[in-house]
């Protein structure tokens, strides 16, 4: 708490050779945002980008400084979910596209290279996705992960397929007659347990 709080301070004040605010946003690493400052801020220096003002893109965009050792292993998948997203609805509420979605690094002719290990193209269309209402979709590289843990969790898939498949396909695909769900989920799969807990979060929404 104490680091990022100074680090906070930094964002709001400054340095010695650059007066602050530096952001108006801060993305912790368990992806919450904090807002700075409202108005201009001193994040973009000298550079250029299609359809913005050269060496003046501090007046017409919104910065967010995320918390990172700076060489890009650091990035933990909440921190990354919730940089898309919270960039998308900026985008959709200012009424622009994933376009104006630029990294430091892209704008500058200072040689910045923030935010470091991120595929930007790969980052655009998924705050692309998020803006059109979609679900960014999944790397190759997440969807390998997600497959490592599975046989980490469970096992060879072998023989288990049919329960596996039990499990997760949901009450209407279910052969009848089979395996009915888990009984700390009510019985239910865990994609009909999902859909459950997806309704009744709708409802509140509305």
């Amino acid at each position: 708490m104490r680091r990022a709080a100074c680090h906070n301070r930094f964002l709001q004040y400054g340095r010695p050779d650059l007066e602050g605010p530096l952001a108006q946003l801060v993305l912790e690493r368990d992806g919450t945002f904090r807002v700075i400052a409202a108005g201009v801020c001193w994040h973009a220096g000298r550079g250029s980008w299609p359809g913005w003002p050269t060496n003046n893109a501090n007046y017409h965009t919104i910065g967010i400084e995320a918390v990172s050792r700076g060489d890009g292993t650091d990035w933990t998948p909440t921190q990354l979910d919730a940089y898309k997203r919270g960039c998308a609805a900026i985008l959709k509420r200012i009424g622009r596209s994933a376009d104006d979605c630029v990294a430091h690094r892209e704008y500058s002719a200072e040689g910045k290279i923030d935010p470091a290990g991120i595929d930007m193209d790969e980052f655009r269309r998924d705050v692309q996705a998020l803006i059109h209402g979609e679900d960014a979709p999944m790397s190759a590289a997440e969807v390998t992960q997600i497959q490592d843990f599975i046989t980490a969790f469970c096992g060879p898939i072998g023989s288990d397929v049919k329960d596996i498949r039990e499990q997760l396909c949901g009450q209407s695909q279910r052969d009848t007659g089979q395996y009915a769900g888990w009984p700390q989920l009510g019985n239910r799969t865990v994609v009909d347990a999902l859909a459950d807990i997806y309704t009744r979060l709708e409802r509140l929404e509305h």
